[in-house]
């Protein structure tokens, strides 16, 4: 156990480096020059056409403020034409400053993500403005699916066959064959539409004066409930589906096999049988995709979020994608890569806590 643990992290460490690595070969990649970005987004005063001495003065502050005037990574090729370029080391240089930071700045390791182009206000304080909301959907809506799939899943598996069984396993097809936008749309159209069922409000998590000073905590959570309805429905009907028919297939699985007809042979009531004998081995499939959810929790989801104006990083990414602020993108690219690889991280060791015959071998058979 704890050798698999251990070499289950050593592997976490190298494949950290590289996505870190990736993330500022996109950065130094993405189109567009970072100064024009920042002079159009915080200088619109600027002509870039033909700028000024000043202009030319403010580009070149910029220019060493954020490293550009240094070579990008440790060494260089001097000669690329000869067969065997010689190398040269660059102890300054601005994957270094990226990650270190200088005399004057911070790197990532030191939480210093870089400024937003367009605002200037440090990435890290958007991206702790915006995920708050994004934890709380994909959140709440994984419990809520977790805690409505599992015992369905149970007593559809005990029933293989039936009418039942035949309609909800045609119902989770459908459901989660509908695309989520499609979903929101048609919700919003039948609940948040005054020609049919003005229920609930189509956009945004809260009133849009906000709440009164004198608000008491009940008055704010029954005022924003409404809001949270058609979101969360929206966020939790595929992931519903989607476990449900995984629970009922693997516990359908589980009850043919041969320890299972040794506990009916003695005597064992069905429920005893389900909970005790079965639903243990089903928890790897579980495990797999619960891991999965990581990503969106710091990603959220960029069409929900846009379709019901939820500020969360789904609609952080699209808004910063379509005015390449590239900072806020490439962070948001790295956290949410940090998290996945956390979450297989987890998934391993719930494995190796689930079922202790699981070693670093016979999971990469």
């Amino acid at each position: 156990m704890q050798k698999y643990l251990l070499r289950r992290i050593l592997i976490f460490i190298p494949g950290l480096f590289i996505l870190v690595l990736l993330s500022f070969f996109l950065l130094k990649n993405a189109p567009g020059d970072p100064v024009d970005q920042i002079l159009a987004g915080q200088h619109p005063e600027m002509n870039s056409s033909s700028p000024s001495e000043n202009d030319n003065k403010v580009r070149t502050e910029i220019e060493h403020r954020l490293g550009l005037d240094l070579p990008v990574f440790y060494f260089t090729f001097s000669d690329k034409h000869s067969i065997i370029p010689p190398v040269e080391f660059h102890y300054h240089n601005q994957f270094s400053k990226w990650l270190f930071g200088d005399d004057r700045s911070r790197g990532i390791f030191s939480g210093n993500f870089g400024n937003s182009y367009l605002t200037n206000e440090p990435v890290i304080n958007i991206i702790q403005s915006k995920v708050g909301w994004s934890l709380f959907f994909t959140f709440i809506s994984i419990f809520f699916a977790y805690l409505i799939s599992i015992p369905l899943g149970l007593k559809l598996a005990l029933i293989p066959g039936s009418k039942k069984d035949r309609f909800y396993t045609l119902l989770f097809t459908v459901l989660f064959s509908i695309p989520a936008f499609w979903v929101a749309m048609f919700l919003m159209f039948l609940f948040c539409n005054p020609e049919m069922m003005n229920l609930f409000p189509s956009s945004g998590v809260m009133p849009a004066g906000g709440f009164d000073s004198g608000s008491s905590a009940t008055e704010i959570f029954f005022s924003t409930l409404p809001y949270l309805i058609i979101p969360t429905i929206t966020y939790t009907y595929s992931s519903f589906a989607f476990l449900t028919g995984n629970v009922k297939s693997t516990i359908g699985d589980i009850l043919k096999q041969d320890y299972i007809r040794t506990a009916r042979a003695k005597g064992l009531n069905e429920k005893r049988i389900l909970y005790k004998h079965a639903l243990p081995n089903a928890l790897l499939p579980l495990i797999t995709i619960f891991s999965h959810v990581f990503p969106y929790a710091i990603g959220g989801s960029v069409v929900l979020e846009t379709i019901f104006n939820i500020p969360g990083m789904g609609l952080t990414i699209f808004q910063s994608i379509s005015s390449q602020d590239y900072p806020v993108v490439i962070t948001i690219f790295l956290f949410t890569g940090i998290i996945t690889m956390l979450g297989f991280l987890l998934s391993d060791i719930l494995y190796a806590v689930a079922d202790p015959r699981i070693s670093f071998q016979n999971k990469m058979k």
